[in-house]
C-alpha cells in the first residue's frame, strides 16, 4: 500500500476527503491513511475501525501529526453512535471488505444528519472483460486480501441505499493493478425522495 498511496491514492484521497465537513465519522479507518486529509471544513473526527492494531497504528499516527480523533472499536454494520451524529461520513477503501454492504450504509444513514454528505473512494467492479475477470477471481482474493471483494456493485448499493449519486464520478484508469480498478470517488447525498 505505501507505494500506491504515493503513486495513486494519496491524490484521490485528498480530492474525496475535500467533499467533507464539520462534523467527520471515518467508517472503517485501517492504519489512519485518511487522516493526513481531513480539510479545514472539518469541525470534529471520530473513526469506526474493528482491528485493534489498526485503531492504535491509526491512534499513532494520529498523535505524530497533531489530529484528534476519537477512535472507538465497532463495525460498518453497527456504528456505535446516534443518529443524526454526523454532517460527513467517509468511507475509503473499505466498502469491498465489510461483511454487509447493505447494512453499513443503513447505519452511514442512520448516523447522518440531514443534508450530510457520504464521502468515498472506493475500488468497484469493472465492465467488460475487466468485471468478469474480478468475478472469476473474487472468492481467492477474498481470501488473500483480508476479506476485499473487488466485484462489488458498490455505486448500485450506494443508490440502492437511498443516496443520490450525482457527486460520485468513476476512475477507470489507475496505476493501482487488477483486481483492485478502477475506482470511484466523490460524495453521495440522501436522495430528496429517499
Amino acid at each position: 500500500m505505501p507505494v500506491f498511496n504515493r503513486l495513486f491514492y494519496n491524490r484521490y484521497r485528498r480530492e474525496a476527503m475535500s467533499n467533507a465537513a464539520g462534523r467527520l465519522l471515518m467508517v472503517g479507518l485501517g492504519p489512519g491513511a485518511d487522516l493526513m486529509f481531513v480539510p479545514p471544513a472539518v469541525t470534529t473526527v471520530a473513526a469506526v475501525e474493528p482491528d485493534a492494531a489498526f485503531r492504535r497504528m491509526a491512534s499513532a499516527l494520529a498523535r505524530r501529526h497533531g489530529i484528534a480523533v476519537d477512535i472507538v472499536d465497532g463495525s460498518g454494520e453497527s456504528i456505535p453512535f446516534p443518529d443524526n451524529s454526523f454532517d460527513s461520513v467517509h468511507v475509503g477503501l473499505v466498502l469491498c471488505s465489510v461483511d454487509d454492504v447493505a447494512a453499513t450504509l443503513g447505519e452511514i444513514r442512520r448516523v447522518l444528519a440531514p443534508g450530510g454528505r457520504l464521502v468515498v473512494l472506493e475500488h468497484v467492479r469493472g465492465d467488460g472483460a475487466m468485471g468478469r475477470f474480478q468475478d472469476r477471481i473474487a472468492e481467492p482474493w477474498s481470501w488473500l486480501a483480508s476479506g476485499c471483494k473487488p466485484n462489488r456493485r458498490t455505486i448500485d448499493a450506494i443508490a440502492a441505499a437511498g443516496f443520490d449519486t450525482g457527486g460520485l464520478r468513476s476512475i477507470r484508469r489507475t496505476l493501482v493493478p487488477p483486481p483492485c480498478t478502477p475506482h470511484v470517488q466523490g460524495f453521495a447525498t440522501v436522495a430528496k425522495n429517499g
